[in-house]
């Protein structure tokens, strides 16, 4: 067996250099190529931890031919994106570290070598015995710099040698009541490294709170400070800020408006050392209050550094340091957000009462309201009162403030038409004092719901800063206090109509009045109107007085309405639930007695009541009545009934004919006979009507029956248009699809 490599496939390691120079790249090129092509398969597949391996092998390659430049190209993203950092593989970090710092010292880059060494003080990396101790000193050995290095580093973005937490030390406030909450700072450099001084220190919230601007006073040592070995806690006194640049907190995040307060405290932090800030402030507004971010700002002779943590897991600071008998101890927060809490509104101690809200209110009634007010704090208070009306925006209450002097002023109306409402000053008002107001509320015309709120904004005389409010609400529900069933029947006017002849003579007296005070000269007809009026009450209500109104009527029309009833001249007691029945005459006229155009009136029924025992104003309440359609050109057909004298039970039935048209008409009556009655008068009778005029006929009846309806059939029939008219009933009868029918009383 031969005792030598056979070399005809592989060359020997020793020619492999040669060939490649005389055949292509350089080793040093070709492993760079090789190095970027296995980055980008297993960037593609998302193997990270094994692409930034490659990339510091590509660094550590253009280190060991001293390409310093290319190595920082590669370093700097590496370091500022490392997933070792964390996954806590701190001794690959610790070599891409010892690489940057390398690096960065050959090339001079003052600001990548300061953030280097910063991590590099963290205990958990392992110094070198020729190591540092302060991120300075690496400086110390590069050219002398052409400016002063700013350097900004991120909690999220590197292992720090300082970390800080927050925690409120209640899980919610109040308003007005002062706020206790701590920042702690605690170093993690290695136990040889110098002190660190901290200049300043940012706190900026988003919400209510001011941001703390606190600035490093050598030996100025607050008098509740405790101290221990490792742990020193100060309380911060808090005053308001400086307005110039070097004492603003502001922050890149923040959402403060820049009003900011300002503190004094010693920021010297030793090796492995933690301070506890305490501060105590006072919130002016509720709702939810977070930390947004926290500054540490370190000013060393050759650099500054801002250290900037905005990340809330950064922040968790799960112990809270609390004062006991001898010394602070800690204490373990509850299982919660440290940088989160929520501040609720300044209980208020002022006392709002409603008085006269009837249990039950009326559409368009006007009710007065008397809200009180008890002052039961302890200091001074002054108080606006703001008024808003919530609901439905059709048909919105109006509601006005009441003045002493008893006028009355509206409130403004919200755009929306949603609520309404306007504010109402009361003077100050002292430790347990007592005011009134009084708000003067007009219902809406429509039943419908609603919700008063009175809300009271007060500042107490100590504390003018901090506003509290203080509501109560109160349900409005509008009801009807009536319902009404109107209905019309026609009435014979007992005035004559005007000679057809005669038309004309007075034709200067018709044109004399123009407008409204046109003298009327058509036809008249005359209408019962009946309102039956229902209480929906709940309590006796007193009725006033009861009148239709017109509302509109249409061509050339007048109206006159009168009550009939006598009986209701005077107030009278309506109790709930009681029905009562109102009579009024409405008579209709035409202003031409040439116009046979059919009119259209639109009428309502105006209730006028008030409360039971009340002297306040009469409430009008409109009912709705059915529209009135008055026809001037066709001829109608009126009967009448009433009682006889001799023979005894007898009915004279009187039936009216009119012809209101221009036309000469016959009509052909025919009286059918029945079991129920008999009667005397023309069985049939052929009637012509001139123009404007009118045919009376009229029957006794002897009923046959007793205490029951009878329908006479009288059958009017009209000759010229071949239809058969329709008879309508007056007061006292009734129509049905029988026709018109008469009441027989039982004693006959």
């Amino acid at each position: 067996m031969p005792s030598f490599w056979d070399s005809y496939i592989c060359t020997e390691p020793a020619g492999d250099v040669s060939f490649l120079i005389r055949n292509g790249p350089d080793e040093y090129t070709a492993s760079l190529r090789t190095l970027q092509r296995s980055a980008d398969h297993f960037s593609e597949k998302d193997q990270t931890r094994i692409v930034e391996r490659i990339q510091f092998e590509q660094a550590r390659l253009h280190m060991q031919h001293q390409q310093w430049k290319h190595a920082m190209r590669i370093l700097v993203p590496l370091w500022q994106t490392l997933s070792w950092r964390k996954s806590g593989w701190w001794h690959l970090l610790e070599e891409v570290d010892r690489a940057l710092q390398e690096c960065a010292g050959r090339v001079e880059d003052a600001e990548s070598l300061v953030a280097v060494q910063w991590e590099l003080l963290n205990r958990f990396l392992t110094p070198r015995q020729e190591e540092h101790t302060n991120s300075a000193d690496g400086l110390r050995n590069l050219a002398p710099l052409r400016s002063r290095p700013k350097i900004k580093l991120r909690a999220e973005n590197i292992l720090s040698c300082v970390s800080v937490g927050f925690t409120f030390n209640v899980v919610q406030g109040n308003v007005g009541v002062p706020l206790e909450f701590q920042l702690v700072i605690s170093s993690h450099a290695q136990p040889t490294s110098e002190p660190l001084t901290i200049k300043r220190a940012k706190i900026a919230f988003e919400g209510g709170l001011k941001d703390i601007d606190i600035e490093h006073a050598t030996g100025v040592i607050p008098k509740s400070t405790d101290k221990s070995e490792h742990t020193r806690l100060q309380q911060v006194n808090l005053g308001k800020a400086a307005t110039d640049n070097h004492s603003a907190a502001t922050s890149p995040i923040s959402s403060s408006s820049g009003d900011s307060l300002s503190g004094l405290a010693d920021m010297t932090l030793a090796a492995g050392s933690t301070i506890i800030l305490a501060f105590t402030d006072v919130p002016r507004n509720a709702g939810e209050e977070e930390v947004s971010s926290i500054t540490l700002i370190i000013q060393e002779e050759d650099f500054d550094l801002e250290f900037l943590v905005t990340e809330h897991e950064h922040m968790q600071q799960d112990y809270v340091f609390v004062k006991g008998s001898r010394k602070w101890v800690s204490r373990r927060a509850s299982d919660r957000r440290s940088i989160a809490i929520r501040i609720l509104p300044k209980p208020p101690k002022l006392r709002l009462e409603v008085a006269g809200l009837e249990s039950e209110i009326y559409t368009n009634e006007t009710i007065t309201l008397v809200i009180n007010g008890t002052n039961e704090e302890e200091d001074e208070a002054d108080i606006a009162l703001d008024v808003q009306l919530l609901g439905p925006s059709e048909n919105v209450p109006l509601i006005s403030w009441q003045s002493e002097d008893g006028n009355c002023n509206p409130l403004d109306r919200a755009s929306s038409g949603t609520e309404i409402g306007a504010s109402r000053l009361l003077n100050a008002l002292p430790p347990f004092g007592k005011q009134q107001r009084r708000l003067l509320l007009r219902s809406p015309p429509q039943p419908a719901e609603y919700v008063l709120e009175i809300r009271a904004r007060y500042y107490l005389k100590s504390d003018p800063e901090t506003p509290i409010v203080k509501s109560t609400t109160a349900g409005l529900v509008f009801r009807q206090p009536f319902e009404a069933l109107s209905s019309f029947s026609p009435v014979i006017h007992p005035d004559p109509w005007p000679d057809y002849f005669e038309i004309g003579h007075n034709d200067d007296e018709m044109d004399s009045g123009i407008g409204e005070d046109q003298i009327a000269r058509g036809l008249v007809q005359r209408w019962l109107l009946i309102s039956r009026i229902r209480s929906l009450a709940s309590a006796p209500l007193i009725i006033e007085r009861v009148e239709p109104r017109a509302i509109q009527v249409q061509d050339a029309a007048r109206s006159t309405i009168s009550a009939v009833d006598a009986n209701f001249t005077k107030p009278y007691t309506l109790p709930p639930g009681d029905l009562q029945e109102r009579h009024f005459s409405v008579d209709v006229q035409k202003l031409d007695l040439e116009d046979r155009r059919s009119t259209f009136f639109d009428l309502q029924c105006e209730v006028s009541w008030r409360r039971e025992g009340s002297n306040g104003p009469v409430t009008v309440t409109p009912l709705p009545v059915p529209e009135l359609a008055v026809s001037f050109g066709e001829p109608r057909v009126l009967a009448s009934a009433c009682n006889g004298s001799s023979p005894p039970g007898v009915i004279h039935l009187d039936y009216v004919i009119e012809n209101p048209s221009v036309y000469t008409l016959t009509f052909s009556l025919t009286m059918e006979t029945s079991e129920e009655f008999a009667f005397s008068g023309v069985k049939s009778v052929t009637v012509r009507l001139v123009p404007l005029s009118r045919y009376s006929t009229r029957y006794s009846l002897l009923p046959l029956v007793k205490g029951s309806w009878i329908s006479p059939q009288l059958r009017v029939y009209d000759t010229q248009f071949h239809k058969t008219l329709r008879v309508h009933s007056t007061e006292g009868m009734r129509s049905d699809r029988k026709g018109v029918s008469v009441w027989v009383d039982e004693d006959g």
